[in-house]
């Protein structure tokens, strides 16, 4: 099958391009720079160099492939997809995100753990995402085999956007932070298990599903103890939302820091016999990739 990736060069991306690759998949990596094309060049994947403005090319392109794996988060690029491919019958999975079930806790315990279907009351800057992962599964009436994945936050080999972007923040503040009780807990995955997870829903995932992502879970508390360990703090220290905006972001913070967000993943496990098998986000931080990279 052939296959285009958006965001491919990206930390979820390209994990997902090389596991689809390794299936046996054509695969056409969209990137919008020149070190993109290299990096993609050197994996064996098909650059194609454009961005998800230039609508002309993505319609192109996506009338050329068999399937589409939009992990670009790019909200109208999902709109011109389904656009394009309307009447075909052609795979289209987009990545959205768990952070759709974060709550505003301030580090307390919220003892919900989500499931598919489950009514979400969205924090700010949430709610288009759900509009626009409905509208995807939606498409599938309109001959489109839709399949919408959340994944939790992914970790591994050193990096990702949120336990790579913790530590970034911890260096940068010179301690880290956790807000209130750091009781609030929020699930995760190992990268390769993620980019398994769209493997298998590519080859399994019937029109118009959707699944969350998951394979544990840590309180946030622990996570930036750990990170303290790491790069070598006494401890993590509790702080308000105030202090946390200043040293983290606002969106870092309500997305991670201040909220739990917890995700049942049994339906992907039974109906795409997704297995994951990574180590854990702890042993990962303590004794794997962060401590050899980071410490």
């Amino acid at each position: 099958m052939s296959v285009l990736v958006t965001g491919s060069t990206g930390y979820l991306g390209l994990a997902i391009a090389l596991r689809l690759k390794m299936a046996g998949h054509e695969i056409f990596g969209l990137t919008d720079t020149v070190t993109g094309t290299r990096v993609l060049e050197a994996r064996g994947i098909t650059p194609i160099l454009a961005t998800l403005e230039d609508g002309e090319t993505i319609r192109n392109v996506t009338q050329l492939v068999d399937a589409v794996v939009d992990v670009s988060g790019h909200l109208p690029a999902a709109k011109l997809f389904l656009a394009t491919l309307e009447g075909t019958g052609k795979r289209y999975i987009r990545s959205s995100t768990a952070r759709v079930y974060v709550d505003a806790s301030l580090g307390s315990l919220n003892r919900t753990v989500h499931k598919e279907g489950m009514a979400v009351s969205p924090i700010r800057g949430i709610a288009q995402i759900l509009e626009t992962d409905a509208r995807v599964q939606q498409a599938a009436e309109r001959d489109i085999h839709t399949t919408v994945l959340r994944p939790s936050i992914a970790y591994g080999e050193a990096g990702g956007p949120v336990i790579g972007g913790l530590i970034k923040r911890a260096i940068t503040a010179g301690q880290s932070l956790y807000i209130g009780p750091g009781a609030n807990r929020q699930s995760h995955v190992y990268i390769a298990d993620a980019a398994e997870s769209f493997a298998l829903a590519l080859a399994k995932a019937p029109a118009g599903s959707l699944y969350n992502i998951a394979a544990g879970e840590s309180s946030v508390g622990d996570i930036a103890q750990d990170i303290a360990g790491i790069l070598g703090y006494a401890d993590a220290q509790s702080c308000t939302m105030d202090t946390a905006y200043t040293a983290y972001g606002v969106t870092f913070v309500d997305g991670v820091l201040a909220g739990n967000c917890r995700v049942d993943a049994t339906k992907a496990r039974i109906e795409l016999g997704w297995q994951p098998n990574g180590p854990g986000l702890q042993d990962e931080l303590r004794e794997g990739s962060y401590s050899f990279m980071w410490s």
